[in-house]
């Protein structure tokens, strides 16, 4: 996570994020997912996004897009497998497959040490060892499906709905866009 402002975003410093943030997980899926449809068993696809894959936010726009386009990667693959299991010569692990998209909130890792929280009511830190113990609970029963926490990432769809107005004091209220003033000074 770079956190500045898209003009001040060098070539190589976006290209390393993307890099990270989002074509690992297509590489990984690439090196993973044929063994997976092989196995009768299938397997597990998790995938950690962000809520600001969905949200945005001032001051993170490459790292706000590699979250988007993690969801988008998600939700694509997620269909393909869909389409194998309908097919007549599917692979003998496609019905087992199963996949969890994650949408945290800001987490509590070194990663967002320096980013200051507004609002501990609208946006609480998530602690990571919560939300591995969530995403180990879905995976032992065998589920699909997301997992958004806090609470109101679980909501934070319905932000795009709102009118502009009503998006502006949400954001206000929460801070989003003011968190990473403090980001870059950090030591």
């Amino acid at each position: 996570m770079n956190g500045k402002p898209l003009l001040s975003l060098d070539p190589q410093a976006i290209k390393r994020n993307f890099n990270v943030n989002l074509v690992s997980h297509f590489h990984t899926i690439q090196a993973f997912l044929p063994g997976m449809l092989q196995r009768r068993g299938g397997g597990t696809i998790v995938t950690i996004s962000s809520i600001l894959g969905q949200l945005g936010a001032s001051h993170l726009s490459d790292y706000t897009a590699a979250k988007a386009g993690l969801i988008a990667m998600h939700t694509s693959l997620r269909q393909e497998i869909a389409a194998m299991t309908n097919s007549l010569e599917a692979p003998p692990g496609a019905q087992n497959i199963r996949t969890i998209l994650v949408k945290p909130g800001q987490l509590s890792t070194p990663l967002f040490e320096g980013v200051e929280t507004p609002s501990s009511f609208f946006g609480p830190v998530v602690p990571p060892v919560y939300l591995a113990k969530k995403i180990v609970e879905m995976i032992d029963a065998g589920d699909s499906g997301v997992i958004a926490e806090p609470f109101y990432a679980r909501h934070i769809e319905w932000m795009a709905v709102l009118p502009y107005g009503l998006q502006r004091i949400a954001r206000w209220a929460s801070g989003v866009d003011k968190a990473m003033s403090g980001f870059g000074r950090r030591s």
